[in-house]
């Protein structure tokens, strides 16, 4: 991509909270994630407590309050990449780099026009989960379909909100200033909580390739060491340290009454779903590690931000990024992706969404307010 302007007004900026603007957007934790698969398949799968099954209810209420846990790690790490670097690297995915994860992506129209479908910024998540000659995985379309997904997702939480509390009008004023790019400061809050939610949804997408669920062993293993480091100085933490324990008896059982057979067959299994999250995982941090380097490799990324307040009606601020030059997209291969109207409608959005909710000044006006 050229060297590209982008440019935001708004009222009464505040300077920028570092708290609130520390909301990262790529960045991966292999053994966060892998502690909130343990977490989730030893405390929400099988447990039995005080002889009484937990109910479905339960079950998602301790594996919410782990994920949570586990997420709070995630996002207080040592900061990197500032918040101006993490939105230029968004940037050069959403304006060429994409291309390496999704091609060239287009629908037809209800015409029968091709019509070009924009990145989205998201597709370096997707890296590590796409299909190679070493592991199986997604094809570019259905990177553009899980997309649209979420986006649908969004949407119909919002208009149903927006139903049921008779703010139908809000709705539509902050669809339209995302349309135009011009949202209000209420709106700017809005766009960037859903906006991170997005973000932190997507932080753990290379998790849900079906690899990354651990075998019986490592289930036994990890439980083992939960055991063993887990306090008891409350009453919640006994009853949890009890759970953990029974649970780890019964993985052990299980596997001890395994035929050889079974156990050649596990041992086989580890040793392939190691590697291939090996391989994963490498992939992830290639794209990731090498848009930093882009960013880096020529002076012609920059980010500045020039305040004109002389008037209150004049005031505003102006945001000026330089991008790297990238691959052109018709130079990555075409890819006819089949989308319904209501999923066109939720990519674009999803799209809109991260032009305005990414930008670490959209969080500025959040934590000012």
């Amino acid at each position: 991509m050229n060297p590209t302007e982008e440019k935001m007004a708004t009222d009464n900026i505040e300077p920028i909270s570092r708290q609130q603007t520390a909301i990262p957007l790529q960045r991966q934790w292999p053994q966060l994630g892998r502690e909130l698969y343990s977490l989730e398949r030893a405390l929400a799968a099988h447990f039995v407590t005080y002889g009484h099954t937990l109910s479905e209810n339960e079950k998602m209420e301790r594996a919410e309050r782990f994920r949570n846990r586990v997420f709070a790690q995630l996002y207080n790490d040592d900061e990197k990449y500032s918040p101006e670097t993490r939105y230029r690297a968004f940037l050069l995915v959403k304006h060429g780099k994409a291309g390496e994860i999704v091609g060239n992506p287009y629908f037809v129209d209800a015409y029968g026009q091709q019509q070009e479908l924009p990145y989205t910024g998201l597709e370096g998540y997707y890296a590590g989960s796409m299909r190679t000659s070493a592991y199986p995985g997604m094809e570019p379309e259905d990177v553009i379909q899980e997309e649209a997904h979420i986006g649908i997702e969004i949407l119909r939480t919002i208009k149903k909100h927006a139903i049921e509390r008779y703010t139908w009008a809000s709705f539509a004023k902050m669809k339209k200033g995302l349309e135009s790019g011009e949202p209000d400061i209420e709106d700017l809050k809005n766009i960037e909580i859903l906006w991170a939610e997005v973000v932190r949804r997507l932080h753990v997408r290379i998790y849900d390739n079906p690899e990354f669920e651990m075998t019986i062993t490592e289930q036994d293993e990890q439980l083992e060491k939960l055991v063993s480091v887990t306090p008891v100085r409350t009453e919640e933490e006994k009853a949890y340290k009890v759970v953990l324990q029974a649970e780890y008896e019964r993985l052990k059982t299980e596997i001890h009454n395994m035929s050889e057979e079974k156990k050649e067959h596990e041992r086989q299994e580890r040793k392939a779903r190691e590697r291939i999250r090996r391989e994963r995982l490498k992939a992830y941090n290639h794209f990731r590690d090498s848009t930093y380097a882009k960013l880096k490799e020529t002076r012609n990324s920059e980010y500045g931000i020039q305040v004109n307040d002389s008037q209150w009606t004049n005031a505003t601020i102006t945001e000026t990024i330089l991008l790297p030059k990238t691959q052109a997209r018709n130079d990555y291969t075409s890819t006819r992706v089949a989308l319904t109207p209501e999923q066109v409608e939720g990519y674009l959005f999803l799209t809109e969404l991260g032009d305005i909710g990414g930008d670490p000044l959209a969080r500025t006006v959040l934590s000012s307010t």
